[in-house]
């Protein structure tokens, strides 16, 4: 198994024996598909690292995870030397996936921001970052530079007013003053950021829109059901993590029912795994699909 995939089953792990009422060997066995010996051996890994973990009768905990040597800001905060750390054993390995990206997120969230910065796996994307935090802190415009638009298939410039980062900083919300509209950017698509200096000035038009699953906003959220293959339910947690709280079993068979402000998001989701996905609402949906198929074999026909 791919090593930044252990270290989300531990984390996942350290979780659950947190919670009031522990874990059994058995239970985390079968949630994560492996054998009691894997879930005895990470137990004594944690233990080995210094984790108290406690048995009651079959039940594993985690006591308070000695919060009464800590500081309260200790408890909710990585240091730099502990996110550098956790940081470089994520880098070390050659998987570079979904959930490696989405941990890093997480580790950058819950680090001192600006302390952090220079030591991102991505430098780039940490200075377009820590720029738009001071633009928003100071309530500035700033400048977009190459943004690459997938909804647009171009490159340009954009100037743009920031409001706030959803997702673990993975997006971005923003007033464009040239369309006058709430738009959502993802940070690892733009290039630079230039601070201009200049106050906001359409402050009282910015929105505080919500993103679906797929990263998508809109002005209504509409409901969406998917029939998946477990390749299709599998792909889906690594491309889009924020889905699984949208999964459901329903008769044995993977269902995705979830609210998207969008077709575009999970339209090209269902389009990568046409023989995978059934779409069981809403028609709007099929009809754009279909159409989609349609342009696609009319452009290899006049190829």
């Amino acid at each position: 198994m791919p090593e930044h995939r252990k270290i989300s089953r531990l984390l996942h792990f350290i979780v659950r024996l947190r919670s009031p009422f522990g874990c059994e060997k058995q239970e985390m066995a079968d949630q994560f598909s492996v054998s009691i010996r894997t879930i005895e051996r990470h137990i004594l890994l944690l233990r080995d690292i210094g984790f108290h973990i406690s048995q009651e009768g079959s039940r594993f905990y985690i006591r308070n995870a000695g919060k009464h040597k800590l500081l309260p800001e200790e408890l909710i905060a990585f240091s730099l030397e502990e996110a550098t750390i956790i940081r470089n054993a994520l880098l070390n390995n050659p998987a570079q996936g979904a959930i490696q990206h989405l941990l890093l997120d997480k580790l950058y969230a819950l680090t001192d921001l600006d302390e952090l910065a220079e030591t991102m796996s991505n430098l780039n994307q940490s200075l377009v970052i820590t720029r738009i935090r001071l633009a928003l802190q100071n309530k500035e415009q700033v400048l977009l530079k190459g943004y690459e638009s997938a909804n647009s298939n171009s490159k340009g410039d954009r100037l743009v007013e920031p409001v706030r980062f959803q997702k673990y900083y993975r997006y971005l919300s923003a007033f464009e003053p040239l369309t006058a509209k709430m738009k959502v950017f993802k940070t690892d698509r733009i290039q630079d950021v230039v601070l201009t200096g200049k106050k906001w000035e359409f402050e009282s038009q910015h929105l505080r829109s919500r993103l679906d699953v797929f990263g998508l906003t809109g002005d209504q959220p509409f409901y969406v059901e998917l029939l998946l293959s477990q390749r299709a339910r599998q792909l889906l947690c690594e491309e889009y993590p924020d889905a699984v709280t949208c999964l459901t079993i329903k008769g044995k068979k993977n269902h995705f029912c979830g609210e998207v402000y969008a077709l575009e998001g999970v339209g090209r989701f269902v389009l990568g795994l046409l023989d995978e996905i059934k779409v069981i609402e809403p028609q709007a949906l099929k009809e754009y699909l279909k159409e989609k198929i349609k342009k696609t074999e009319l452009r290899h026909w006049l190829s």
